[in-house]
Protein backbone atom coordinates (compact mmCIF):
# COMPACT_ATOMS: atom_id res chain seq x y z
CA UNK A 1 0.00 0.00 0.00
CA UNK A 2 1.29 3.75 -0.89
CA UNK A 3 2.41 5.33 2.35
CA UNK A 4 0.98 8.59 1.01
CA UNK A 5 3.07 10.71 3.56
CA UNK A 6 6.58 9.17 3.63
CA UNK A 7 8.36 8.99 0.08
CA UNK A 8 3.45 25.63 -5.80
CA UNK A 9 5.13 51.42 -15.97
CA UNK A 10 7.13 51.13 -19.03
CA UNK A 11 9.51 48.11 -19.56
CA UNK A 12 12.86 49.12 -19.33
CA UNK A 13 16.39 47.14 -20.22
CA UNK A 14 16.68 46.30 -16.88
CA UNK A 15 13.35 44.61 -16.52
CA UNK A 16 13.37 42.72 -20.22
CA UNK A 17 16.13 40.80 -19.14
CA UNK A 18 14.56 39.16 -16.04
CA UNK A 19 12.07 37.19 -18.39
CA UNK A 20 14.00 35.91 -21.01
CA UNK A 21 12.40 32.82 -21.72
CA UNK A 22 14.61 29.70 -19.97
CA UNK A 23 16.66 29.37 -23.64
CA UNK A 24 18.10 32.63 -22.64
CA UNK A 25 20.20 32.01 -19.37
CA UNK A 26 23.99 31.32 -19.89
CA UNK A 27 22.80 27.59 -17.48
CA UNK A 28 19.32 27.28 -18.50
CA UNK A 29 17.29 24.44 -18.70
CA UNK A 30 16.11 25.66 -22.63
CA UNK A 31 11.83 25.11 -23.38
CA UNK A 32 9.43 25.22 -21.29
CA UNK A 33 7.43 23.66 -18.44
CA UNK A 34 4.36 22.11 -17.95
CA UNK A 35 2.21 22.12 -14.48
CA UNK A 36 -0.70 20.10 -14.42
CA UNK A 37 -2.98 19.95 -11.41
CA UNK A 38 -5.10 17.17 -10.90
CA UNK A 39 -8.03 17.10 -8.75
CA UNK A 40 -8.74 13.87 -7.11
CA UNK A 41 -12.33 12.65 -5.86
CA UNK A 42 -12.91 12.24 -1.89
CA UNK A 43 -11.37 9.06 -0.81
CA UNK A 44 -9.87 8.18 -3.93
CA UNK A 45 -6.54 9.71 -3.36
CA UNK A 46 -4.37 6.24 -2.41
CA UNK A 47 -6.02 4.18 -5.57
CA UNK A 48 -4.76 7.51 -7.96
CA UNK A 49 -1.49 7.70 -6.68
CA UNK A 50 -0.98 4.08 -6.51
CA UNK A 51 -1.77 3.81 -10.44
CA UNK A 52 0.71 6.76 -10.98
CA UNK A 53 3.71 4.74 -8.52
CA UNK A 54 2.46 1.77 -11.02
CA UNK A 55 3.45 3.66 -14.33
CA UNK A 56 6.46 5.17 -12.81
CA UNK A 57 7.99 1.72 -12.04
CA UNK A 58 7.60 0.70 -15.50
CA UNK A 59 9.36 3.58 -17.08
CA UNK A 60 9.69 7.40 -16.25
CA UNK A 61 8.47 9.76 -18.93
CA UNK A 62 10.67 12.04 -20.42
CA UNK A 63 11.22 15.19 -18.43
CA UNK A 64 9.36 14.52 -15.50
CA UNK A 65 10.72 16.72 -12.85
CA UNK A 66 8.12 15.83 -9.62
CA UNK A 67 4.98 15.13 -8.42
CA UNK A 68 3.49 15.98 -5.09
CA UNK A 69 0.23 16.19 -3.51
CA UNK A 70 -0.92 19.20 -1.19
CA UNK A 71 -1.34 18.39 2.31
CA UNK A 72 -1.52 21.29 3.72
CA UNK A 73 -2.95 25.01 2.25
CA UNK A 74 -5.09 23.80 0.01
CA UNK A 75 -7.76 21.33 -1.49
CA UNK A 76 -6.66 17.74 -0.26
CA UNK A 77 -6.39 15.57 -3.00
CA UNK A 78 -5.17 17.57 -5.17
CA UNK A 79 -1.70 16.39 -6.92
CA UNK A 80 0.89 18.32 -9.10
CA UNK A 81 2.99 16.97 -12.12
CA UNK A 82 5.38 19.07 -13.04
CA UNK A 83 7.22 18.54 -16.51
CA UNK A 84 10.31 20.06 -18.51
CA UNK A 85 10.12 20.05 -22.67
CA UNK A 86 12.89 21.45 -24.93
CA UNK A 87 10.07 21.95 -27.37
CA UNK A 88 6.87 20.91 -28.23
CA UNK A 89 8.29 18.73 -30.79
CA UNK A 90 9.85 16.67 -27.72
CA UNK A 91 6.45 16.92 -26.01
CA UNK A 92 4.60 15.59 -28.79
CA UNK A 93 6.88 12.56 -29.76
CA UNK A 94 7.62 11.68 -26.30
CA UNK A 95 4.18 10.95 -25.26
CA UNK A 96 3.47 9.45 -28.81
CA UNK A 97 6.15 6.94 -27.62
CA UNK A 98 4.91 6.50 -24.31
CA UNK A 99 2.76 3.31 -24.69
CA UNK A 100 0.89 4.44 -20.93
CA UNK A 101 0.07 7.78 -22.25
CA UNK A 102 -3.53 7.84 -21.54
CA UNK A 103 -3.07 5.84 -17.88
CA UNK A 104 -0.33 8.85 -17.13
CA UNK A 105 -1.84 11.39 -18.05
CA UNK A 106 -5.43 10.40 -16.94
CA UNK A 107 -4.92 7.36 -14.44
CA UNK A 108 -8.26 6.14 -13.41
CA UNK A 109 -10.19 8.72 -14.82
CA UNK A 110 -13.34 8.06 -12.71
CA UNK A 111 -11.50 9.05 -9.81
CA UNK A 112 -10.38 12.94 -11.03
CA UNK A 113 -13.25 16.09 -10.75
CA UNK A 114 -10.86 18.08 -13.05
CA UNK A 115 -7.41 17.98 -15.22
CA UNK A 116 -5.53 20.95 -15.97
CA UNK A 117 -2.54 22.12 -17.51
CA UNK A 118 -0.71 25.07 -18.10
CA UNK A 119 2.69 26.11 -20.03
CA UNK A 120 5.44 27.71 -17.81
CA UNK A 121 8.71 29.66 -18.52
CA UNK A 122 11.38 29.99 -16.05
CA UNK A 123 12.82 33.34 -14.67
CA UNK A 124 16.06 31.84 -15.12
CA UNK A 125 18.12 35.35 -15.36
CA UNK A 126 16.37 36.23 -11.78
CA UNK A 127 17.45 33.46 -10.40
CA UNK A 128 21.11 33.10 -11.75
CA UNK A 129 21.45 37.04 -10.30
CA UNK A 130 20.95 35.79 -7.10
CA UNK A 131 23.42 32.55 -7.07
CA UNK A 132 20.59 30.07 -8.11
CA UNK A 133 20.99 27.65 -10.77
CA UNK A 134 17.09 27.05 -11.38
CA UNK A 135 15.56 23.89 -12.37
CA UNK A 136 18.85 22.92 -14.57
CA UNK A 137 21.44 22.89 -11.79
CA UNK A 138 18.73 21.80 -8.97
CA UNK A 139 19.01 17.69 -7.44
CA UNK A 140 17.25 16.83 -4.13
CA UNK A 141 20.15 15.99 -1.73
CA UNK A 142 20.62 12.10 -0.61
CA UNK A 143 17.85 10.99 1.11
CA UNK A 144 18.85 10.34 4.70
CA UNK A 145 19.36 6.60 5.38
CA UNK A 146 17.27 5.17 8.67
CA UNK A 147 18.90 3.65 11.18
CA UNK A 148 17.08 1.06 12.96
CA UNK A 149 16.34 2.07 16.41
CA UNK A 150 16.80 5.75 15.39
CA UNK A 151 14.19 8.53 15.25
CA UNK A 152 12.76 8.81 11.76
CA UNK A 153 14.29 11.35 9.51
CA UNK A 154 11.79 14.19 9.25
CA UNK A 155 9.41 14.07 6.43
CA UNK A 156 10.13 16.36 3.50
CA UNK A 157 7.39 19.15 2.21
CA UNK A 158 7.77 21.28 -0.42
CA UNK A 159 5.73 24.78 -0.84
CA UNK A 160 3.90 25.86 -3.65
CA UNK A 161 3.39 30.04 -3.85
CA UNK A 162 1.34 31.29 -6.29
CA UNK A 163 0.99 34.73 -7.70
CA UNK A 164 -1.80 36.22 -10.00
CA UNK A 165 -0.53 39.44 -10.67
CA UNK A 166 -2.94 42.57 -12.40
CA UNK A 167 -2.96 42.04 -16.78
CA UNK A 168 -0.46 44.12 -18.35
CA UNK A 169 2.80 43.81 -20.85
CA UNK A 170 5.14 44.99 -17.77
CA UNK A 171 3.90 43.59 -14.39
CA UNK A 172 5.68 40.33 -14.33
CA UNK A 173 9.02 41.79 -15.21
CA UNK A 174 8.32 44.63 -12.51
CA UNK A 175 7.58 41.86 -10.06
CA UNK A 176 10.80 39.80 -11.18
CA UNK A 177 12.73 43.31 -10.44
CA UNK A 178 11.24 43.36 -6.93
CA UNK A 179 11.54 39.84 -5.94
CA UNK A 180 15.05 39.99 -7.76
CA UNK A 181 16.19 42.05 -5.27
CA UNK A 182 14.41 41.04 -1.91
CA UNK A 183 15.61 37.31 -2.49
CA UNK A 184 19.05 38.13 -2.21
CA UNK A 185 18.79 40.11 0.97
CA UNK A 186 16.22 36.72 2.03
CA UNK A 187 18.95 34.53 1.08
CA UNK A 188 21.69 35.97 3.12
CA UNK A 189 19.80 36.56 6.60
CA UNK A 190 18.23 32.72 6.23
CA UNK A 191 21.10 31.19 7.89
CA UNK A 192 18.90 27.78 8.66
CA UNK A 193 19.82 25.57 5.75
CA UNK A 194 16.19 24.52 6.01
CA UNK A 195 14.99 25.65 2.44
CA UNK A 196 16.30 25.79 -1.38
CA UNK A 197 14.37 27.49 -4.15
CA UNK A 198 14.60 24.81 -7.16
CA UNK A 199 12.66 27.25 -9.50
CA UNK A 200 10.55 30.49 -10.36
CA UNK A 201 8.62 30.15 -13.35
CA UNK A 202 5.91 32.05 -14.98
CA UNK A 203 2.75 31.63 -17.13
CA UNK A 204 3.36 31.36 -21.06
CA UNK A 205 -0.25 29.62 -21.79
CA UNK A 206 -3.37 29.36 -19.42
CA UNK A 207 -4.19 32.21 -16.91
CA UNK A 208 -1.56 34.89 -18.00
CA UNK A 209 0.61 36.52 -15.33
CA UNK A 210 0.75 33.97 -12.95
CA UNK A 211 4.21 33.64 -11.07
CA UNK A 212 4.87 30.20 -9.10
CA UNK A 213 7.89 29.89 -6.67
CA UNK A 214 8.30 26.18 -6.04
CA UNK A 215 10.62 25.52 -2.38
CA UNK A 216 12.03 22.09 -1.20
CA UNK A 217 12.20 22.31 3.25
CA UNK A 218 13.69 19.84 5.01
CA UNK A 219 10.10 19.42 6.89
CA UNK A 220 7.35 21.22 7.79
CA UNK A 221 8.62 22.84 11.00
CA UNK A 222 12.18 23.65 9.03
CA UNK A 223 10.58 25.62 6.82
CA UNK A 224 9.11 27.76 9.70
CA UNK A 225 12.61 28.19 10.85
CA UNK A 226 13.33 29.56 7.43
CA UNK A 227 9.95 31.72 7.70
CA UNK A 228 11.03 33.55 10.60
CA UNK A 229 15.21 34.13 9.29
CA UNK A 230 13.09 35.92 6.33
CA UNK A 231 11.77 38.69 8.30
CA UNK A 232 14.73 39.73 9.57
CA UNK A 233 15.29 40.61 5.87
CA UNK A 234 14.42 44.15 5.23
CA UNK A 235 14.69 44.65 1.17
CA UNK A 236 12.88 41.09 0.94
CA UNK A 237 10.09 42.80 3.38
CA UNK A 238 10.30 45.55 1.46
CA UNK A 239 9.67 43.61 -1.66
CA UNK A 240 6.65 41.70 -0.84
CA UNK A 241 4.87 45.15 0.38
CA UNK A 242 5.85 46.27 -3.17
CA UNK A 243 4.64 42.95 -5.13
CA UNK A 244 1.13 42.96 -3.14
CA UNK A 245 0.40 46.73 -5.04
CA UNK A 246 0.90 44.17 -8.48
CA UNK A 247 -0.90 41.27 -7.24
CA UNK A 248 -4.49 40.25 -7.16
CA UNK A 249 -4.17 37.01 -5.24
CA UNK A 250 -1.30 34.88 -3.38
CA UNK A 251 -2.13 31.44 -2.25
CA UNK A 252 1.11 28.82 -0.64
CA UNK A 253 0.31 25.16 -0.39
CA UNK A 254 2.60 22.77 1.59
CA UNK A 255 2.97 19.41 -0.34
CA UNK A 256 4.52 16.48 -0.33
CA UNK A 257 6.50 14.55 -3.28
CA UNK A 258 5.19 10.86 -3.99
CA UNK A 259 7.96 8.05 -3.60
CA UNK A 260 8.48 8.28 -7.14
CA UNK A 261 9.02 11.84 -7.90
CA UNK A 262 12.72 12.60 -9.30
CA UNK A 263 12.59 15.48 -7.03
CA UNK A 264 12.13 14.53 -3.59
Amino acid sequence: MLQIGRRCARVGAPLRHLTRRASGGSGAAPGFFELRTDQVQPGELVAYLQTQEDIAGVGQVEGWKGMWHTELGGTVGCVHHLYHWRDYDQRDGALDRLSDHDALFMAHPETLQSSRAVVMLEATDCLESCGLPGAAGFASPPAQPEVEGAEAPPLVCWELRTYQLQLGYDTVPRFLALYGEGLKDKLAADSSGASSLATLLYSDCGSLNVVIELWRHQSLQRAQDSRRASRAAPKWRAAIGEIATLATSFDTQYLRPTPSSPWQ
